[in-house]
């Protein structure tokens, strides 16, 4: 496929409002095709999403397109928003990523719900320097660039990318940056997870803000650890979670969520 080109909480969360209340200006969007496996024992379970990396001045966003969408429509709407949860299974796909200077920012609520249904959002930062890449003189020619490769260990697994020069965009999909080049693939060695750069184009755009988005949000800062050890606790008690918040669960719906949460066991990060 060949690459198409188109022409408050002040004190708490100074460092938030600074990278993410205010909005951002971009002019480059570059979409990726992401395919995971959500059940490590199943090729079944294989699904394909569109992501979206919006490059700025100062900073970049990463976020599926379906999420992008949703919230898109989400702040040019009333606001009249019913709180639910599903059980079993949580949503992977309902992050935003922000590079800015030497960190990223990761903004993802713990049980995986999207702002139509949640106001809860965990954020947590990471610095860049802990992505090490070891640069590898193997060349490939991805549509029309020639792409070299790249190796590093990240989130308990290994990945290779393929990078190119021609575009001297320091940057890449999901956490990926910090090679001298932007990345146009990038996979786990089990083939789990794969990203792969569908198109660029150049675009003048503003980001939505938060407080666009939901004003009554609830935006709790944690530590990567901390939020990885809450969403297995979830994970692993999701039925006392159904009936804690209020749900009624018979004999064969506890079933269910069982069985989904027993298929959920292969993530992007190992934790």
């Amino acid at each position: 496929m060949k690459i198409i080109f188109c022409p408050l909480f002040f004190l708490l969360f100074q460092f938030i409002v600074q990278a993410q209340i205010k909005p951002v200006k971009f002019d480059t969007k570059i979409l990726y095709k992401f395919t995971y496996q959500n059940d490590s024992t199943s090729i079944a379970s294989r699904k394909s999403v569109f992501t979206q990396l919006m490059i700025g001045d100062q900073e970049s966003h990463f976020q599926t397109l379906s999420k992008f969408r949703a919230d898109s429509a989400l702040s040019l709407s009333s606001f009249k928003v019913g709180i639910f949860y599903s059980y079993g299974s949580i949503p992977l796909t309902n992050f935003l990523i922000i590079k800015k200077d030497d960190m990223i920012y990761t903004y993802e609520p713990v049980n995986g719900i999207g702002f139509d249904g949640n106001n809860e959002l965990s954020y947590y930062e990471e610095k860049k320097e802990g992505m090490q890449w070891e640069i590898h003189p193997d060349t490939i020619h991805l549509h029309q660039f020639v792409c070299q490769k790249a190796a590093t260990n990240w989130g308990g697994r290994k990945w290779t990318a393929w990078f190119t020069m021609d575009i001297p965009i320091s940057d890449g999909p999901y956490k990926f940056c910090g090679l001298p080049g932007l990345v146009l693939s990038v996979s786990d060695q089990d083939k789990y997870f794969t990203f792969d750069i569908a198109s660029i184009s150049k675009v003048n755009s503003i980001s939505f803000t938060l407080d666009q988005l939901r004003p009554d949000l609830d935006l709790q800062k944690t530590t990567k650890d901390a939020f990885y050890k809450d969403r297995k606790n979830l994970r692993n008690n999701m039925t006392a979670y159904a009936l804690a918040t209020g749900t009624r669960l018979n004999e064969e719906a506890k079933r269910r969520v069982t069985l989904d949460t027993k298929t959920d066991n292969n993530h992007i990060e190992r934790y």
